[in-house]
């Protein structure tokens, strides 16, 4: 198990419930990150310009800004490029997402390196970014590959994996487990879909799904699996539900993980992500950020009034 007394940061956590550096819940930020998989196209790209429009800022000035987990079966550059230039995070969701699941779970070392490093490597050069402003990784159908799969990210310098699935069935009052490195191999709680990395992977952090609850109590992943009310109201409240969960104990950092399809499958959807986001610019300790920020202030907590420390938080402002 992990020993809190050795695995310090700013390069190693435990995982559990603890906001990092001893921070009192009313200095810390709650932090949201809003992330989308799969292609970016002419599709969806509307969806996305409009919620990371400037419009809607954190406490600091800077925009609401999202990660996206891009793969490569349909996507189109020229709009990878704009969304990262605009400050969003780009990551690799690998080049086919190949059916079925399982080929996921058994693709090796090699098969990582293709697919997910090789998406990289085309987002880099397809969409004109740096190589190394891709940090990290998300698997697809969270089918995670096991070491293989962590050796891959180590080897290639990845800083981050967002593929681990956990949190209860049902929903309940505990606190939320917060990221944590891979210093010590996750137990089954923490990584509930096998096969799970056995080794260390030292400073090689992961942000976990924790999962959602709809209005049934029932679990999902991705919060755009979860049973919810009709219309716009339905979606507001599904998302401020999940969202007090985590503002009103451990502030652990709240996951909007979706796929854009989400807004297609029923009216409101998108609109009452807007509201929720329009509510979010109301609260003073609240800010919506991409997964390599997130992990920034996790590895250097700052209290809240002095979030203007952390470099990677600031933006030249519109």
């Amino acid at each position: 198990p992990c020993d809190a007394s050795t695995c310090q940061l700013p390069n190693c956590k435990c995982a559990d419930t603890q906001i990092p550096g001893n921070m009192s819940e009313s200095d810390t930020p709650m932090m949201i990150m809003v992330t989308f998989d799969d292609s970016v196209n002419i599709g969806n790209n509307d969806y996305y310009l409009k919620l990371f429009d400037d419009k809607r800022n954190n406490p600091n000035g800077c925009p609401h800004r999202g990660t996206f987990f891009v793969s490569g079966d349909a996507s189109q550059y020229h709009y990878v490029r704009d969304l990262y230039k605009a400050g969003n995070e780009i990551s690799s969701h690998s080049i086919s997402h190949r059916s079925p699941t399982t080929w996921w779970a058994n693709a090796g070392y090699d098969g990582y390196v293709k697919e997910i490093e090789g998406m990289s490597k085309r987002l880099a050069r397809e969409g004109n970014l740096p190589r190394k402003a891709i940090k990290g990784m998300r698997v697809p159908f969270l089918q995670v590959g096991g070491d293989g799969q962590y050796q891959m990210l180590e080897d290639y310098g990845y800083q981050w994996d967002s593929s681990m699935v956990t949190g209860n069935l049902y929903q309940n009052a505990n606190p939320t487990l917060w990221p944590f490195t891979l210093d010590y191999p996750p137990s089954s709680k923490h990584c509930s879909l096998a096969p799970c990395p056995t080794k260390s992977y030292p400073g090689l952090w992961e942000i976990p799904l924790v999962r959602w609850y709809g209005n049934n109590k029932m679990a999902c992943a991705m919060p755009d699996g979860c049973t919810i009310g009709p219309g716009r109201k339905g979606t507001l409240d599904y998302l401020m539900d999940n969202f007090n969960r985590q503002y009103k104990t451990n502030k652990a950092p709240l996951g909007i993980f979706l796929h854009a399809s989400w807004f297609r499958r029923k009216s409101g959807n998108f609109e009452g992500l807007v509201d929720f986001l329009e509510k979010m610019t109301h609260l003073p300790d609240v800010y919506v950020l991409t997964v390599s920020q997130v992990i920034d202030w996790i590895r250097h907590p700052v209290p809240l009034n002095r979030v203007s420390e952390l470099k990677s938080w600031q933006c030249s402002k519109k």
